[in-house]
């Protein structure tokens, strides 16, 4: 075999083998059941504070007025300084009544 051949020879088998690796890459785990577009449930057990979670909503409020209060103060050097924060908390569905009770529950 000449050296073209025994070249072209070996390009195409990592050819096929690239073209078997990305396949199966591609091909994901193999299930007897087809996949379902809902989220994954958890397994094990986890516990969810309900308090410490809208305490911490409670805290982060109260710091948000206070700088906002801090900057409209009329008195002594403007304190603004620029910028904007947004902060999103994902609470858990079974916190909802602890969160409506403290007048934290937003839409």
């Amino acid at each position: 075999m000449s050296t073209r051949r025994w070249v072209v020879a070996v390009w195409a088998g990592l050819c096929l083998v690239g073209i078997a690796a990305a396949s199966a890459l591609n091909s994901g785990p193999d299930t007897d059941k087809p996949e379902s577009p809902q989220e994954p449930v958890p397994t094990g057990t986890y516990v969810v504070d309900c308090q410490e979670i809208a305490d911490d909503i409670e805290r982060a409020r109260a710091e948000t007025e206070r700088q906002r209060q801090e900057a409209l103060n009329p008195s002594g050097t403007p304190t603004y300084q620029g910028g904007a924060t947004a902060t999103d908390f994902l609470v858990p569905e079974e916190c909802a009544d602890e969160l409506e009770d403290r007048g934290l529950k937003t839409h």
